[in-house]
């Protein structure tokens, strides 16, 4: 429930910071992207049936939005805020279904990597998020607002 609470509350803080302006035409934006995860630290994610993805809301305010998701069998969702004109995320409040699947020990770390999650870094398809300047996630993008 504590992990669910924590990744929506990075989903919120990605959407948050829709202002912020891509760096070049062809990066993606935090907010209106789903995000699929593809590395756990420097290991490549492990093939499920369902694909892990990530996706952040727009704000209901300033710098706070919901994230919601699925992890490779249970859906999450939870909150997130984030500082416009920075890199600065912080998930929070992430709650999940508690399905038993085959890799839910994937699952269970994916969620705790989001609760630890507190700065992010776009660059044309792929987000990478940080804790403390250690790479803990990174995602491969796709556009879903057009």
């Amino acid at each position: 429930m504590k992990n669910i609470l924590f990744l929506a509350g990075i989903l919120m803080l990605f959407s948050c910071n829709t202002s912020k302006k891509a760096k070049n035409s062809n990066d993606l934006f935090l907010t209106g992207t789903k995000w699929t995860v593809i590395k756990i630290r420097e290991s490549m994610a492990t093939s499920t049936q369902t694909a892990r993805y990530i996706e952040l809301s727009l704000p209901s305010k300033k710098g706070e939005g919901t994230i919601t998701g699925n992890v490779g069998c249970n859906n999450f969702n939870g909150t997130y805020k984030s500082e416009k004109g920075t890199s600065k995320i912080m998930f929070s409040q992430l709650a999940s279904t508690k399905m038993t699947c085959p890799n839910i020990d994937q699952e269970t770390r994916i969620l705790g990597i989001l609760e630890k999650v507190n700065s992010y870094e776009i660059s044309g398809q792929i987000l990478k998020l940080y804790a403390g300047g250690e790479l803990l996630l990174t995602l491969e993008g796709v556009n879903i607002t057009q």
